[in-house]
């Protein structure tokens, strides 16, 4: 199978299985393709210092760290964390924040977009 150029977005708040399941879907994705994980909107509130096991969500440092070893791209829209004057946990990879003018052309130049 030929590897695709992948963007999955999660624009979801973590506070439900969404986002869990978002990044589970995302590591699996990783081992076939190239992919980038998009968080905005209220979805950025996934990668600050918030304790999911505290309402029965897995954590997700794992996912994250998996899609490191993956060479996923984890990308965060800047506007998003502005807007909500939120600080993003120190992660062990890669976190680049972007504004939504160069999210925008990390879409328009994928081959398959996934929205949660």
């Amino acid at each position: 199978m030929a590897r695709k150029k992948v963007v999955l977005i999660v624009k979801s708040n973590p506070f439900s299985w969404k986002a869990f399941e978002a990044l589970r879907q995302s590591v699996g994705l990783s081992m076939e393709h190239r992919l980038t994980v998009v968080f905005m909107k209220e979805g950025v509130y996934t990668l600050t210092d918030w304790k999911p096991e505290m309402i029965g969500i897995e954590p997700i440092d794992k996912s994250i760290e998996a899609l490191g070893m993956m060479d996923a791209s984890i990308v965060v829209e800047e506007e998003a964390i502005r807007e909500r004057g939120i600080k993003l946990k120190d992660w062990s990879v890669p976190v680049d924040v972007k504004p939504k003018e160069e999210i925008s052309e990390i879409v328009k130049e994928a081959e398959v977009v996934l929205t949660w």
